[in-house]
């Protein structure tokens, strides 16, 4: 094991002095101070030359690591030939299959259609608007700790401490509901939303297949399917956001393939074009999508072509790789790992969740401890990420320690994951973090 890295490096700290030159606050939530420079396969390297295992992959979209050649020319020849052709007045090969591809992809027994876009923010309050011209009901029911987006209607419907502080004024057509976490929990969630259904004012449910930014948290066996039947029965729409959890993350294409369930209307990004060019879309119902006139859900970039290229590219990727099926294999191996290590310090780690590589580890937080409670998810991460392990962190209360590397994921990059999740928690039983790293966490970690 390398000896602790001294993080953030000379460069780093310039360009993050740089960066607070000349950035708005706003983009920026910091995690360690870190600069990246370059990447490949799993590993990416900081502007000192620092070597880093990547658990966070650009925030969940990296899904085919770095330096795929494949990727790059599939957009680099696309975009040599045609840069832009503003697909809403002129279409292009490209978006067009890549459509094809995401619907032959979902398998969805109806007709289908696409909405392509630029974010996962984007995206969402796409279906939110689809919903509302197909229904005729403006209100969406959503679930407390979601994360949807950063723009209008999906910032409206995103229900994460403080994100929209000072920006909307909640909304009668934005209702929260306690998301189920145990079996017991599912009925008295499902009364409560019925209660917003019966009011007439409400076209359907957005939720994430699984709750990513809220510490990975799926819902107990069987939900989603006794909530599209609710649904049903008042003609509202069940929309997934896949943003986080699909694209093979979880060991399934579609995160909700494993669910029963097919949603009217799912989102997808992130691993979407795996971190090569900003592209999202939505598929689902023709009946739902086309309820939309045209131009009402348009960008200037909307199925850019060299971004579509590369989206087509990766989706078939995923499928000649076996990618899905790699991702449960690998993260089972992690699962049955971190679970052994909690049962040795369950001082330290409150829960395991996971599925495929979509994994959050709970850190105790343990009033009158070496660590301050708010800090102690943070602190674990910047250990690891000291220790050579690029970890994030995220959870309503920042507690729940981020492991959603790329899918090419080795078994000896897995084992590295476990032998420095194993010493940080060793540290913290034992009272041994260093001072610097708490230290480093107040000055440089901040999150969502």
């Amino acid at each position: 094991m390398q000896p602790p890295i001294d993080l953030p490096g000379p460069r780093s700290r310039a360009v993050l002095a740089r960066t607070h030159q000349l950035i708005g606050q706003t983009n920026s939530t910091g995690l360690y101070g870190i600069s990246l420079a370059r990447g490949q396969g799993a590993e990416v390297v900081d502007e000192d030359g620092n070597v880093f295992l990547d658990c966070l992959a650009g925030a969940s979209a990296n899904i085919l690591g770095y330096g795929r050649r494949d990727v790059t020319t599939a957009y680099t020849d696309a975009a040599e030939t045609l840069q832009h052709s503003c697909f809403c007045y002129s279409p292009n090969a490209h978006a067009l299959e890549l459509a094809d591809a995401l619907i032959e992809s979902a398998a969805l027994p109806y007709d289908a259609r696409v909405l392509l876009g630029l974010s996962g923010s984007d995206a969402n309050g796409g279906m939110i608007e689809a919903m509302r011209r197909a229904t005729r009901r403006p209100g969406v029911i959503s679930f407390q700790g979601a994360y949807h987006g950063s723009t209008g209607l999906s910032q409206a419907a995103s229900h994460f401490p403080g994100l929209d502080q000072g920006l909307y004024e909640r909304s009668e057509h934005f209702a929260v509901v306690t998301p189920p976490r145990r079996d017991r929990d599912v009925d008295p969630t499902l009364a409560h939303i019925e209660a917003h259904l019966k009011t007439g004012e409400f076209g359907g449910v957005l939720t994430e297949t699984i709750m990513g930014d809220a510490g990975v948290h799926a819902f107990p066996a069987g939900f989603l399917a006794a909530l599209q039947q609710l649904l049903e029965r008042f003609d509202a729409l069940l929309m997934l956001d896949e943003v986080q959890c699909g694209m093979g993350r979880t060991g399934s294409f579609w995160a909700f393939q494993q669910e029963r369930v097919i949603p009217d209307l799912f989102s997808t990004a992130k691993g979407l074009s795996a971190g090569y060019a900003p592209i999202s879309a939505v598929v689902g119902r023709r009946t739902v999508l086309d309820a939309l006139d045209p131009g009402q859900e348009v960008f200037t970039y909307t199925g850019h072509g060299p971004s579509s290229a590369v989206a087509r590219r990766v989706i078939h990727a995923v499928s000649d790789e076996q990618l899905p099926d790699h991702a449960a294999a690998m993260g089972a191996h992690l699962l049955d790992g971190l679970r052994a290590i909690q049962a040795d310090f369950p001082q330290v780690i409150a829960e395991i969740r996971g599925r495929g590589l979509m994994i959050g580890v709970e850190i105790v937080h343990r009033p009158g401890g070496p660590i301050p409670p708010p800090l102690a998810g943070r602190v674990f991460a910047t250990r690891g990420v000291e220790k050579g392990v690029y970890f994030g962190f995220f959870g309503l209360q920042k507690q729940v320690l981020r492991i959603e590397p790329p899918l090419i994921l080795t078994r000896q990059q897995a084992d590295r994951i476990l032998e420095v999740t194993a010493e940080v928690a060793r540290e913290f039983s034992e009272g041994r973090i260093p001072k610097g790293t708490v230290a480093r966490v107040r000055r440089y970690s901040v999150g969502l």
